[in-house]
């Protein structure tokens, strides 16, 4: 096989686990581990302790009381009861984590990452 053709399978086999999402000129890819069919039983575990001090840099600080909230990504109906957190409440520069994703190590101090869970419930916050 040629090293296009194995690219291009690989490609095709990474993408096959997401969904993509347009809004205007912007596209969004999320792995399909936070699609609605995921449930987990429990409650959410927190990664890590999470102090607000921590968190003002990149504005975090406001969103400690959402620890363990269902986060609704963009274009996506709400829950009809429960608390959670829409997307668009956050403000830019921020990073949306799934589980098991890989992250870049590129440190931007300003940046607010959200760490979800397979439920898409929010189980860490920090800056980075």
């Amino acid at each position: 096989m040629s090293p296009r053709l194995i690219l291009l399978a690989m490609t095709a086999l990474a993408l096959a686990g997401c969904m993509v999402k347009t809004e205007g000129n912007k596209r969004y890819i999320y792995p399909s581990i936070l699609e609605e069919e995921d449930k987990v039983e429990g409650p959410p575990v927190i990664r890590q302790p999470v102090l607000p001090e921590m968190l003002v840099a990149c504005r975090g600080h406001v969103l400690v009381p959402a620890l363990g909230m269902l986060f609704v990504p963009r274009n996506t109906t709400a829950p009809p009861q429960g608390q959670f957190l829409r997307e668009e409440s956050l403000s830019p520069p921020y990073r949306i984590i799934a589980p098991g994703a890989r992250i870049t190590q590129d440190m931007n101090a300003v940046r607010l990452n959200v760490e979800l869970d397979k439920a898409r419930r929010i189980v860490g916050l920090f800056c980075g």
